[in-house]
């Protein structure tokens, strides 16, 4: 190693380890504080100047120190004041639900009143995510920095894509609802783009302190020049956490709890009946095992249902089918054959299909909005929006999708690997 590369590595583990966990999220958002300054600046003067300095990178800053002038007292400590920039705009959020009350009464189109109970949805869905960004930042540990600003990354990014979603719903309808909704959520979607902004120049931070050695271990590897072969992106590191062998799981091996089946052989006919003993923010995977057949159900895995893992008899053999659609009046993100939406969701081996056909326009077999989300060996069949990737972590293994792919989020990650592509 080399002498400038020690320096540089000595100076990392300084700012881990003995400035601490809040001067790295302020180097991160230019703050650059002395000794001397420390001692100058008390009270509300020190606070504003801290809260000028980590409202920089954002791209609202005149929202960004209006509210957290008003919410942080006379804190100048950057980690605080980011968790107040979290806390202001999951308030706003709150406001904003609650000023959707008064929306309808305008919302008299179906389409329109439909957009109004997607827009309570997800932002309900977005104040959570921003409370969860709160709560994650009160015990900031130093040697979890990189994995608590990736948590923080994809539940802000999916706060933005929520609020948007909110927005997208009004569409096409009737009336003045959808742009009161739009003025409502103006700050909140500030405040929440301005706390993703912040998030990021950590993330840049902590990307600058490992680009040098990346880049040795990179150059170290190559091969002299030569094309290197074509090989998949690594799993991600929360799948091997998961301990589930999809690979060579059976319904056999993964001891279902209970077994739904058409023929009677099962404890239920339907999923929708399975899904009833799934307990409340199980810890446990709870294997539903759902034997050859065409279920004509619309199945919503919701966000109470944690850790469900569903296996079928292959994606040909065991079928979730619908056929709701945009055009016949169901607001898109309702059409969802299948929604998956609680946290660990696994299926394996099960057929997802919408069968409205082309001239019903969107028209979706399955949506996902489940973080650390797991399809392996799917078949997944329509024609427009087929695949609604909504939100957070996802991963795909040797899925089969006929239609299109609607990619929605920002830095929510859907990786597929092996995936074939109907076009």
């Amino acid at each position: 190693m080399t002498a400038d590369a020690k320096k540089k590595k000595i100076a990392a583990i300084v700012v881990f380890s003995v400035i601490g966990v809040a001067m790295i999220v302020a180097v991160a958002v230019g703050v650059t504080w002395s000794r001397k300054s420390a001692k100058e600046h008390k009270g509300t003067a020190s606070s504003k100047k801290a809260i000028e300095a980590i409202c920089q990178p954002t791209s609202y800053k005149e929202t960004c120190q209006s509210s957290l002038e008003n919410a942080a007292g006379d804190t100048s400590d950057p980690k605080e004041l980011i968790k107040a920039g979290f806390q202001v705009a999951a308030d706003k959020l709150d406001e904003v639900i609650q000023n959707s009350n008064t929306l309808k009464d305008l919302a008299k189109d179906p389409m329109a009143s439909q957009a109004l109970d997607v827009c309570k949805e997800m932002l309900n869905t977005a104040a959570e995510d921003l409370l969860g960004a709160v709560d994650k930042m009160g015990p900031l540990d130093a040697s979890k920095m990189n994995e608590y600003v990736e948590d923080l990354k994809v539940w802000l990014s999916a706060a933005v894509n929520h609020q948007q979603t909110c927005l997208d719903a009004f569409e096409g309808t009737k009336g003045e609802a959808g742009e009161k909704m739009k003025g409502f959520l103006k700050t909140a979607q500030e405040l929440t783009s301005n706390g993703l902004a912040m998030v990021s120049e950590i993330s840049s931070l902590l990307g600058s302190l490992t680009s040098n050695s990346h880049r040795r271990r990179l150059l170290s590897s190559s091969s002299g020049g030569q094309k290197s072969k074509r090989v998949y992106k690594p799993l991600p590191s929360w799948i091997g956490a998961r301990k589930l062998d999809l690979l060579t799981a059976t319904p056999q091996s993964l001891k279902p709890n209970v077994v739904v089946a058409q023929d009677g052989t099962g404890k239920y006919k339907s999923i929708n009946e399975a899904l009833k003993e799934v307990p409340k923010k199980s810890a446990e995977p709870f294997v539903i095992y759902i034997k050859e057949g065409v279920y004509k159900e619309y199945v919503i895995v919701d966000k109470e249902m944690t850790n469900v893992v569903m296996i079928g008899d292959g994606p040909t053999k065991t079928r979730i089918s619908g056929s709701k659609n945009y055009a016949d009046g169901t607001a898109t993100m309702y059409t969802a054959t299948f929604a998956a939406v609680g946290d660990y969701f696994v299926a394996k081996g099960i057929g997802f299909e919408n069968t409205a056909g082309a001239a019903k326009h969107q028209a979706v077999a399955l949506r996902v909005q489940s973080d650390f989300s797991i399809f392996y060996n799917c078949y997944i069949d329509a024609y427009q929006d087929t695949l609604y990737t909504q939100t957070y972590r996802q991963y795909y293994r040797d899925c089969t999708i006929s239609g299109t792919v609607d990619f929605i989020f920002g830095d929510g990650v859907a990786m597929f690997q092996k995936l074939q592509d109907g076009g």
